[in-house]
């Protein structure tokens, strides 16, 4: 379960079957495709969409009608909360612990994403029309038996970034 940062993302997804986690590459995430390449050939990029198409099951809007189907390409990658939240006790990451951080929550009930992808991809913008898509923390959102990053009461994703950024500095850190 290697995460690369800002190449793979955790997604949270509710359903009417319930919450989950994935790990993917952070572009199986785009719901509205179409608007994603319009929006780059506004500035000059060609885009090939019938190439981007066959890489989704020819899904060009992942929406409440459509994402049991688009799922199904992405079943291996359902994670547990319980293997998140070993990853982050073994600090087992590759470059920063911002790679076990969550980045998004689609809520197909409720036509809903939310985004803390903290690098330029805006995933709120590429949503079906009548979605709400918006740039904001959503753990409030998340089971409370679901918030891996959580134990004992402790963010330890917060504070292991924290001891990353003094170490970067150069300060001293105790652990």
């Amino acid at each position: 379960m290697g995460i690369k940062y800002a190449e793979d993302i955790i997604v949270g997804v509710n359903d009417d079957i319930g919450f989950r986690w994935y790990i993917t590459d952070r572009d199986s995430w785009i719901l509205d495709i179409e608007k994603y390449c319009d929006a780059y050939k506004k500035i000059g990029h060609e885009v090939n969409l019938d190439f981007i198409l066959s890489l989704r099951n020819n899904i060009a809007v992942i929406n409440e009608n459509s994402y049991k189907e688009y799922l199904k390409i992405y079943q291996e990658d359902v994670v547990d909360s319980k293997q998140l939240k070993e990853q982050i006790m073994d600090k087992n990451f590759q470059d920063t612990i911002l790679e076990l951080k969550p980045s998004l929550y689609i809520d197909f009930t409720k036509k809903i994403l939310l985004s803390m992808y903290p690098e330029n991809i805006p995933f709120e913008k590429y949503v079906p029309e009548g979605w709400l898509g918006r740039k904001e923390d959503f753990t409030q959102y998340i089971p409370q038996k679901d918030r891996y990053w959580c134990i004992k009461g402790v963010n330890m994703i917060d504070n292991l970034f924290e001891i990353e950024m003094k170490k970067f500095k150069g300060e001293t850190v105790n652990e």
